[in-house]
């Protein structure tokens, strides 16, 4: 029998929202010599005034790393009128182009929620890639405005067959990996250096602050990090990337 080649191993990561929190992820990002995409919701109706990230942190940010779109105020676009849903798309490209005078090119959908008619919209509005919160996924998918990722980083009540699979059915090691999202994280990324595609971490700044996560966050960069057979890119990289579909 012979084995399917290996795919080129490509590690990239992404933050939601827009919180204020995300310099200090940034910081950690650079630190460790990551890549990361930051969607961006400027007006985000989660998010006190106070806590969402400036416009001149925005700008910071984007000397380092990829800015992405995440509408203007971060509603489910499925509760929206086509022309509303429209309106978060581009507006907030509009805006986010405007702060930090480079093209915006990828897309977050909020809460992950959208039908085939917003996949079309963001493709209108001039994006070239739209990231879902579909999870374990190693491989980039066929369609560039659906993309899936690897692992959010919190801990997930539903991930007790991942966690079992992921710990080659190791009880001891299947149940640390169910309760710490970290270690989950790390047997995923082991198992993506012997297969090879698209490793992507993602999540929240506010959420890791909230959950007091940082100290995980960073063993899970130190594990991922500086792999000399690993290529680090940002989202908006994705598509130009040939690492096969699933």
């Amino acid at each position: 029998m012979v084995e399917s080649p290996r795919l080129p191993a490509i590690v990239t990561t992404s933050w939601d929202d827009g919180h204020r929190l995300d310099i200090r992820l940034a910081e950690m990002l650079m630190d460790n010599g990551l890549a990361g995409t930051f969607y961006v919701a400027p007006e985000s109706v989660e998010i006190a005034s106070e806590d969402r990230l400036t416009r001149a942190a925005t700008t910071l940010i984007a000397d380092q790393f990829e800015i992405g779109a995440h509408t203007m105020t971060h509603p489910r676009l499925t509760r929206l009128k086509e022309s509303g849903a429209r309106g978060e798309i581009v507006g907030s490209r509009s805006y986010l182009e405007d702060v930090i005078g480079q093209p915006v090119t990828s897309f977050c959908y909020p809460g992950g929620e959208y039908r085939s008619e917003h996949v079309r919209l963001v493709q209108e509005a001039g994006f070239t890639y739209a990231r879902t919160v579909r999870r374990f996924a190693l491989n980039p998918g066929s369609d560039p405005l659906r993309s899936p990722t690897t692992v959010h980083a919190y801990s997930h009540l539903v991930d007790t067959l991942p966690s079992f699979t992921y710990s080659r059915f190791d009880p001891m090691l299947a149940w640390d990996a169910y309760r710490h999202w970290d270690r989950l994280a790390m047997l995923l990324f082991d198992r993506f250096l012997e297969v090879g595609g698209i490793f992507h971490l993602w999540g929240h700044s506010w959420e890791i602050e909230r959950n007091n996560q940082w100290t995980a966050l960073q063993r899970v960069f130190k594990h991922i990090a500086v792999r000399p057979s690993v290529r680090y890119v940002v989202n908006g990289d994705i598509p130009y990337l040939k690492c096969g579909t699933s």
